[in-house]
């Protein structure tokens, strides 16, 4: 057994190899140290603080009324009062849910518990006003973050809404009776509508014109057909009679029977008369019409004539009833039409009806509007400049994070120790050549683990996002179909083209795939293998030939039932169980699923069919060696999806019968002298073993597939150039850890274990830990920072259409959006939304709260496509409006002092703002692509 030190990469596979036992150790010694330090950690308490303004104005209307006021001094005094009173708190405490709400406050204001918590909420409660200003201070401390920010926003929005209620008392009667009645008028809109879509869906009606349209096709296609059958009729008829002639005087010759309305066993017969005509003449060469031979010949003709006659007959018979079909189906094709009239009489008066009530809704919303433009004529004298942020750090912070820190450090170490000591005790199979010395046989494929991660590596965003949906598992199995392009997909093709080429002169068609124990991989093998022959163009037949437990109907989602058990006992035909991509499509997947990419027309599928009590008997059949012969001559490739061959006898039975026998085996599930008896069993009974396949392949489990990321770069973002595949090492045996650097290392790790444990338990002074030093941000590739590299996302619009009504309504704000085009996968073309550009996410969050924006999310999108930079707003006009109309969302950056510079969209990787500018300089628009 060789031996030698391992490298780094080494190192590092063993880590991700043992990654759950690392991780599991740094998790308990975190948990073990956080837990001590929360329970000696004091309670956080977190404060949270909203400023109001408070500025006493007159509107325009109470000037001109003479309804003027005047503050009698301490008006700011007052409103810190009143901001903390009992009535305030009170409907803040109900607001919140502390107390119980009530039409009238009378029936719980003076109850002692309500009092005793408006006076908790009291105390929680800080009131303070910046110096030399009208803005005041509304702090709260809680030990709950979350409770602190409401309750300080919950006094802010109360004593707004107080305030505003003295203030206005206009048009509140209007807004109750037009709200009464727009009430009313909805709910009758929503019935009429209701009714209106009742009828559409019971009586299908998704378009009159079309419909018609439809049932005048169908009714000249019947037509058609009925002229067809009229005309074959009649071509058979005089067939018909040109036969009786020619039984009457049998002299003539039967070429001119043929007929391109006849059917296949006419043709057949007519065949048959041509040659006993041609033996007749050539009997009448040697003999006279009187010889024996010719009168039986003759006796043959002129019966073959009467059996063409009674086929033609039949013929004629099958059109005449053919015609009367078409013609009841063609009288329901007239019944619908009139029944549609009458149905679009119903059909208007409901549409009439939902129009209406739809108008009157319009009407009364906007009188509504009006209403409520009429009472905000009073102008606000309290508003929220500051609202209550999440405090996330608590004014007196316990230890946990450093102390837990360092549980999860010392966890880490230690779980490496563990992790290459158990490495060290590892004698399973770990190499291609460890496999294939002890198998004796080759590796035809390797497969990467078929998880989620694995999918979607790779992959552009688009093809991502189209793997993930509920069925999940069905995804998996399914993963040549469904991710085409990813890392598992390319290990099956090549899995393909491994086997086309292993023996060319033999042409194997057949194929048995089994693996030596269950839960190998060997079902999701045999189906992708498949699934990939069938998309090379190959007519691929895919045999479930397990009974006991079948998998293949469930992978594609079709009946088991009636499959290739069914056939073997003899119930049906292999053609009869045959299915086809029309049973997938009317299966468990939709037709976009199956369509996803094109290859499984070419796909035939034999499911295991009714569970039987003797599969190896079955197996062992005449039946069986007989569909296989048949089913070779009409397809390329069968493929027999068969059970383990250490549970079973039916994998060793089938290896005889068909060309070859891959076996599947999942690295490191089961041990070598498990692996090496199945394929003992296989050579015993001569099945011809082709190759076995490594499945659930890892990085981690062996330094053969520590660079397979390589192989990944053709579907990569496309900026990564190929690597070399690492060299595969040489040695023909079993790599060990036991080697002087490991103890070197061991010992190292012991050693710091050793000083966390001493540091943990307080021996060293705390005094020597220090602060940590502030780090700042390195400058990005050399350049200048970006100095607004945040915007806030408005949202994302499939169709610009809905992009634009948005944009519209922001403008009318006062504000200046923008949008960028973006890729979002097998979804198609996206639009995002964006709003200003910023220098920090703290300026972006002020912006956004001070209008009123808390639905967007703050975007960094440092990259942008430069079209051109202009001293003045004027000079730019020319180009922001070309650009407009070809379609372009263009915004200006920079100011009078730096110049304006005219941006095209806002994006989070350099790929996608140069595929933006590439597409630019296409159409003759010189840009570059900068950092906002």
């Amino acid at each position: 057994m060789a031996q030698y030190d391992i490298n780094l990469r080494e190192y590092w596979r063993v880590i991700k190899k043992r990654k759950l036992t690392i991780c599991l150790s740094a998790a308990l010694l975190g948990v073990f140290s956080t837990g001590f330090a929360v329970l000696r950690a004091p309670t956080p308490l977190y404060t949270s603080q909203c400023s109001i303004k408070f500025e006493k104005e007159t509107s325009l209307s109470g000037i001109l009324g003479g309804a003027l006021t005047w503050d009698t001094g301490g008006g700011i005094d007052t409103v810190m009062s009143v901001l903390k009173s009992y009535p305030v708190m009170l409907q803040v405490a109900a607001r919140l849910g502390k107390v119980p709400s009530a039409t009238s406050m009378e029936s719980t204001f003076l109850r002692p518990d309500v009092a005793e918590m408006v006076s908790r909420l009291q105390a929680k409660v800080k009131v303070s006003r910046e110096e030399f200003t009208n803005i005041i201070n509304i702090e709260v401390t809680d030990t709950d973050p979350a409770f602190a920010q409401r309750l300080a926003n919950a006094i802010a929005t109360t004593y707004k809404e107080v305030h505003a209620r003295e203030q206005t008392r206009r048009t509140t009667e209007a807004l109750n009776y037009i709200a009464a009645q727009l009430k009313s008028v909805r709910r009758k809109l929503r019935e009429s509508e209701e009714e209106f879509n009742r009828f559409t869906r019971e009586n299908q009606l998704v378009s009159f014109d079309l419909q018609s349209e439809n049932l005048l096709s169908k009714a000249n296609e019947i037509r058609e057909k009925i002229r067809k059958l009229r005309e074959a009729r009649a071509a058979l008829n005089d067939l018909k009679v040109k036969i009786e002639q020619f039984i009457r005087n049998p002299e003539g010759r039967g070429d001119s029977f043929y007929s391109s309305f006849a059917d296949t066993q006419y043709q057949a017969a007519n065949a048959e008369l041509a040659e006993l005509l041609i033996k007749r003449d050539s009997l009448l060469k040697d003999y006279t019409e009187k010889h024996p031979e010719v009168i039986e010949n003759a006796r043959r003709i002129i019966e073959k004539a009467r059996k063409m006659v009674f086929i033609v007959q039949q013929q004629i018979d099958g059109i005449t009833r053919k015609e009367t079909d078409l013609k009841k189906e063609l009288a329901d094709v007239r019944t619908k039409t009139n029944e549609l009239m009458t149905k679009r009489l119903e059909f208007d008066r409901l549409k009439r009806k939902v129009d209406s009530y739809s108008n009157m809704t319009a009407l009364l919303e906007r009188k509504n509007q009006e209403a409520l433009i009429r009472r905000a004529d009073k102008p606000e004298e309290v508003t929220i400049v500051r609202p209550a942020l999440l405090p996330t750090t608590p004014i007196n912070p316990p230890r946990i994070a450093a102390t837990g820190g360092m549980g999860v450090v010392i966890g880490l170490i230690l779980g490496m120790v563990l992790a290459f000591i158990a490495e060290t005790f590892d004698t399973s199979l770990g190499t291609i050549e460890d496999v294939e010395e002890t198998l004796g046989t080759n590796v035809l494929g390797v497969i990467a683990q078929g998880d989620m991660r694995s999918l979607m590596e790779g992959l552009e965003e688009k093809d991502a996002r189209s793997i993930q949906s509920s069925t999940f598992a069905k995804k998996i199995c399914l993963a040549s179909h469904f991710a085409r392009q990813s890392v598992v997909a390319e290990s099956f093709r090549a899995l393909r083209t491994n086997i086309q080429f292993h023996d060319l002169e033999k042409k194997t068609k057949s194929f048995a795939v089994t693996s030596a124990s269950p839960q190998e991989g060997k079902t999701t093998v045999a189906v992708n293998l498949a699934i990939t022959m069938a998309q090379a163009g190959m007519k691929t037949l895919l045999i479930g030939s397990d009974m006991r437990k079948p998998a293949v109907a469930k992978a594609f989602g079709i009946e088991s039932s009636p499959g290739l058990t069914d056939v073997l006992l003899g119930n049906y035909t292999w053609r009869d169980v045959l299915k086809t991509i029309t049973d997938i499509i009317v299966g468990k997947m939709s037709l976009d699923e199956v369509m996803l990419t094109p290859g499984l027309d070419n796909l035939h599928i034999i499911t295991s069919g009714t569970h039987p009590p003797n599969p190896a008997e079955l197996i062992d059949s005449k039946r069986l060696v007989d569909l296989i012969e048949s089913v070779k001559k009409e397809y390329d490739i069968v493929i027999f999806d068969t059970p383990p061959v250490l549970s079973t006898a039916d994998p060793l039975i089938l290896g005889t019968k068909v060309d070859a026998v891959i076996l599947v085996y999942r690295v490191g599930s089961i041990s070598k002298g498990l692996l090496k008896r199945a394929t003992l069993q296989l050579s015993q009974v001569k099945a011809n073993l082709m190759g076995v396949v490594l499945n659930g392949m890892r990085p981690e489990l062996s330094p053969d597939f520590e660079d397979f990321k390589y192989y990944k770069y053709y579907y990569a973002e496309g900026q990564k150039k190929s690597r070399k595949k690492g060299r595969r090492k040489k040695g023909g045996g079993k790599k060990t850890l036991a080697t002087p650097s490991n103890l070197v290392l061991i010992l190292l790790s012991a050693g710091a274990l050793t000083a966390g444990i001493l540091w943990q338990s307080g021996i060293f002074p705390p005094g020597r830990q220090g602060k940590i030093a502030a780090v700042q941000e390195p400058a990005v590739s050399g350049k200048a920072r970006p100095n607004q590299p945040y915007s806030l996302d408005m949202g994302t619009f499939k169709r610009l259409p809905d992009l634009l009504a948005e944009k519209k309504e922001l403008e009318t704000r006062g504000l200046a959006p923008y949008w960028s085009r973006i890729d979002s996968g097998t979804a198609g073309e996206k639009f995002r939304l964006l709003v200003g550009h910023f220098s920090s996410r703290e300026a972006a969050a002020r912006f956004r709260d001070g209008h009123g924006l808390g639905a967007a999310r703050i975007a960094n999108a440092p990259y942008a496509v430069r079209i051109g930079t202009f001293s003045s707003k004027e000079a730019s006009l020319p180009t922001l409006s070309r650009l407009r109309t070809a379609g372009k969302a263009p915004y200006l950056s920079g100011d009078s002092r730096t110049g304006y510079q005219i941006l095209i969209g806002a994006f989070e990787t350099k790929k996608a703002a140069e595929k933006l500018a590439r597409e630019l300089k296409e159409t003759g628009t010189p840009c570059d692509v900068i950092l906002r």
